[in-house]
């Protein structure tokens, strides 16, 4: 069952959205959410180290407590890498129910600072 949760969330794919800024950030460029900048955001230390990430902090339990039908189960989770590295606006697209959806939210959140995308040299949202 740990594979299978574990496999789960490695397919999480990372999508930006878009969301309101500040209102007293009048720089209308940093306010703006790149969904397709020229480089990624990425996890720091790459797939690699997302992956054990995720394998340390992953509630392997939660499926079972939940009483989760054995199988694969997909969490595509949507969220914003801020200038500064922060993770905002977390969403899942999709919920499989038995708190996969709420598990997925969490170990986004608890990641810390990213490395932020890149639009023409630019550090973006």
């Amino acid at each position: 069952m740990k594979k299978v949760i574990s496999a789960l969330l490695f397919t999480i794919l990372i999508h930006t959205g878009f969301a309101q800024m500040p209102a007293n950030n009048t720089n209308q460029d940093e306010r703006k959410v790149y969904v397709h900048p020229q480089i990624l955001p990425s996890f720091p230390g790459g797939e690699p180290a997302w992956q054990r990430f995720v394998a340390a902090n992953l509630d392997t339990t939660l499926p079972v407590k939940n009483g989760t039908p054995a199988g694969t189960y997909t969490v595509n989770v949507r969220f914003i890498v801020e200038m500064d590295g922060g993770v905002t606006n977390v969403v899942c697209e999709n919920d499989p129910h038995y708190g996969l959806c709420l598990e997925a939210i969490r170990l986004v959140k608890k990641s810390g600072k990213w490395k932020p995308g890149t639009q023409n040299g630019r550090i973006v949202n």
